[in-house]
């Protein structure tokens, strides 16, 4: 995140040809105001410098001082009135700008923060601070390529600021240059060795880029951060979910998700001046007229795997006895399943403006009892409304695999696999599990008939192992393992979704390096969903990777008919493929090891029958499976929800949550 930048309060202005200075009248409340505000007294303060821009309104320092009080006192809209009038009145003030920008942006309105930016006069020199907030106003933008010139500008002018560096290692791997970013954020690391996101992202990116040749300097210095983690005020921002594909360690999964959520309660706790909300009198009219009024926080509302899995689901959740809200605050594609995800829910909340502090407040006053985060520490997180306890009973399900460390979160959804109640350390959620699987699927959505070979660019008398989870996922270990599996499988050839030509001709070269001829590995393009599904069944053999194994990527393989191999270990990462397994009726393909998952492929490759009758097992039986089942799945899911809200409704507090059979569409 950018510096937050502050707007002192002044007593001697630059010289301008602006007014400096009103009536005597104004002057002295202007005096007084600036004396209360230093002694702490905020409210005093803003109403004396009320009366003076009341009486002389065409001072801009008068209007850029209220401005600064009521930014104090979160008085937001009143505190963007002001710095507007400060900065209209002077556009040469770059503290009047950078002010405005600031409250702007913290209010989520980045495209008129930037055009206030823009506004300023074009006399003034643009130093760092200017280019360092333009940077993150276009990263906001998704203009990253104009964001990492912003940011070079910043590093031409200081060469150390780690700001800079941090935010243009994001916008290089927004851009994909995944080898680049990781660069930048070493850089960090070594000029700040404590700085746990800069090690953290150094590693994440370097996987995405399947750049293995510096992996244990980057974990040396990802531990050696870590263990410098003693002042938790002084801790930056990092995504916690950059650690699940680095290593099975549920415990560190914890550890640095418990790190991250403090930091976030913190932050949002400051920032809305009040503490976590204590009492949900409308939430507890609601429940007790009936109806559970159940929310779900996600940015992904939209053509995303987070939507294509719950869409069918929330329109199936039934009405009776729940009322459900989508609190939307990412972008609107214009796409069908957008429209679909909206006509699912009986009130659909645009928050892309709203602040933490306002998205918390309106969904308290919707008497929402239930909070449902569906983001985690993926993009666009809004982890911090949840800080602020909106609702009586929060939990997290279905987006993001680990926990979130967060005290302010009450249950995470999971199942008997997934989330065993003997790992419940992993978590600082109480674990609520659902009998089969904590996934849903749609059972709507299209089952294209399968595209040929040809169509895939494979050859057609080949054995064809396959990946098509993301290349950060793909670590070192688990491709010497594919190599071996290759080389052991005479003529069969390894098909991946790297689209990045640099990350391909890694890869070749990875595969080479162990003996391999690189001609066997060959590339899929990204397509459409529709076109994804049909080229599927055209691979023999699904190959997960492993600690962060296939999810969405898993469901899909399976509903096209396509085995997965995967390794169950012990993190919430790298079990889901286990659980839509054992829920499709092939946990046998849920192995415990390296060698078995190696010696398994090997089998599954050379030996006939086994393939082929898990192949026919889901082609055959594909919409009786219990995966595939979602009127099952939502009584399931309903009846938990139910579970959670009732113990708070009696007066209980959060317990783990077994899971027990259903009856009767879901009742208990």
């Amino acid at each position: 995140m950018s510096p937050v930048l502050s707007a002192p309060i002044r007593q001697q202005p630059p010289a301008r040809n602006v007014p400096q200075r009103g009536s005597p009248a104004a002057h002295q409340q202007w005096n007084q105001g600036v004396a209360l505000a230093r002694q702490g007294r905020l409210v005093e303060a803003v109403a004396c410098l009320e009366r003076a821009v009341r009486a002389s309104p065409g001072v801009p320092l008068y209007w850029l001082n209220l401005a600064s009080v009521r930014r104090k006192l979160f008085r937001y809209p009143e505190a963007i009135d002001a710095a507007r009038r400060a900065f209209a009145l002077d556009t040469g003030d770059t503290t009047a700008c950078h002010l405005l920008v600031e409250l702007l942006r913290t209010n989520n309105r980045g495209a008129e923060a930037l055009q206030a930016l823009d506004a300023l006069d074009e006399s003034v020199p643009r130093n760092a601070r200017h280019w360092l907030l333009r940077g993150s106003l276009l990263m906001a933008a998704q203009e990253w390529q104009e964001a990492a010139l912003a940011f070079l500008q910043v590093l031409q002018e200081k060469p150390a600021d780690l700001e800079a560096y941090q935010q243009l290692g994001f916008a290089l791997a927004n851009l994909r240059r995944y080898g680049d970013a990781a660069e930048c954020f070493r850089t960090i690391a070594i000029l700040e060795p404590a700085h746990f996101g800069a090690a953290v992202y150094a590693a994440h990116y370097a996987a995405w880029a399947c750049d293995w040749t510096q992996g244990p300097e980057d974990q040396q210095r990802l531990s050696q951060a870590l263990a410098l983690q003693t002042d938790p005020t002084k801790t930056t921002s990092f995504s916690p979910f950059c650690l699940l594909s680095m290593n099975d360690d549920a415990g560190l999964h914890r550890a640095a998700a418990e790190i991250e959520a403090a930091r976030i309660e913190r932050l949002v706790i400051s920032g809305a001046g009040r503490g976590a909300c204590s009492a949900w009198p409308r939430a507890a009219e609601a429940v007790a007229a009936g109806r559970i009024r159940v929310g779900f926080v996600s940015a992904d509302f939209r053509t995303h795997a987070t939507s294509m899995l719950a869409v069918r689901t929330l329109e199936q959740l039934p009405r009776d006895r729940f009322e459900v809200v989508l609190y939307s605050h990412g972008a609107d594609d214009g796409s069908a399943l957008r429209e679909r995800m909206i006509a699912a829910a009986d009130r659909f909340v645009d928050c892309t403006e709203m602040g933490a502090t306002e998205q918390a407040q309106a969904i308290h006053d919707d008497g929402i009892a239930l909070l449902v985060d569906m983001s985690g520490y993926t993009g666009n997180t809004r982890i911090g409304v949840f800080a602020l306890r909106p609702a009586p009973v929060q939990t997290l399900w279905l987006a993001y695999p680990s926990t979130l460390g967060a005290r302010f979160v009450d249950y995470i959804v999971g199942d008997p696999i997934l989330t065993p109640l003997e790992h419940a350390e992993d978590f600082t959620e109480h674990i609520a599990q659902l009998p089969v699987c904590y996934e849903p699927t749609d059972p709507l959505r299209e089952h294209p008939d399968a595209s040929t070979r040809e169509q895939a660019g494979l050859p057609g008398d080949a054995f064809v192992f396959a990946c098509f989870n993301q290349s950060y996922k793909i670590t070192e270990p688990v491709f010497s393992r594919w190599c071996r599996i290759l080389e052991r499988v005479p003529g069969s050839v390894l098909w991946l979704l790297v689209p990045q030509e640099e990350i391909q001709a890694a890869l070749r070269e990875r595969a080479a390096e162990r003996g391999l001829d690189p001609a066997r590995l060959i590339f899929a393009p990204f397509v459409t969903p529709s076109e994804h599904l049909a080229r599927l069944p055209q691979a023999d053999l699904f190959l997960d990777t492993f600690p962060y194994g296939a999810h969405t990527t898993c469901s899909d393989a399976l509903w096209m008919g396509l085995p997965v191999l995967t390794q169950i270990g012990r993190s919430f990462s790298a079990r889901v493929a286990a659980s839509l397994l054992a829920a499709v009726g092939l946990p046998e393909l849920a192995v415990d090891s390296e060698q078995a998952y190696e010696e398994l492929a090997v089998h599954l490759a050379t030996v006939p029958g086994d393939l082929a009758r898990a192949r026919a097992h889901l082609d055959e039986k594909r919409l009786e499976l219990a995966l595939f089942d979602n009127e099952r799945f939502t009584g399931e899911l309903a009846a938990l929800f139910e579970r959670m809200v009732v113990r708070w409704r009696d007066g209980l507090p959060p317990q783990a949550l077994p899971a027990l059979p259903v009856r009767d569409g879901g009742q208990r």
